[in-house]
């Protein structure tokens, strides 16, 4: 399990046929995530910055907090398939900004202590989300309704081509 950004063609491909795929934001705060394979498919779950509100949250279905929220969360709600031509690997030392590759470094290091947990909770999504409503609790139907498209996304992964 490693830390990655995902390529803004890519996001902008998957954004012309989901609108919840959450968007690079201009380069300010690039999307950083987990690569998390589950059944051959590659998944990237984005972080989120540290908030006050992620140390009283709790855990659930699409939000995991990393380190009892201290260093942010994984916003599984957000996780989109990947492959490998549109992300690139963190590197520690290249980032400038002390700060901020000493967040990037804890959230690492949380992330693999909790790496069981992690892939539980993108299985256990990933199911929920490809299951037909009629099978769900109203809950569930809502936790579903704000999550990526992943059977549409994972149809259409293969259709990206890296020189867009």
């Amino acid at each position: 399990m490693r830390l990655y950004t995902v390529k803004d063609v890519y996001i902008n491909f998957l954004r012309k046929y989901d609108t919840k795929v959450a968007e690079n934001k201009n380069h300010r705060r690039p999307y950083v995530g987990v690569l998390i394979e589950v059944n051959g498919i590659k998944y990237y779950a984005p972080l989120t910055s540290p908030k006050e509100k992620h140390k009283s949250m709790k855990n659930s279905k699409d939000f995991r907090r990393i380190n009892k929220g201290i260093y942010g969360a994984i916003n599984f709600n957000n996780m989109i398939p990947v492959r490998d031509d549109a992300i690139n690997l963190i590197d520690f030392n290249s980032i400038e900004d002390i700060q901020y590759r000493r967040l990037l470094q804890n959230q690492y290091k949380f992330i693999l202590l909790d790496k069981v947990e992690i892939l539980k909770t993108d299985e256990e999504l990933r199911k929920l989300i490809f299951t037909s409503d009629d099978n769900l609790a109203s809950y569930e139907i809502d936790i579903k309704k704000r999550c990526c498209n992943l059977p549409l996304l994972e149809s259409v992964v293969q259709l990206f081509t890296s020189s867009l």
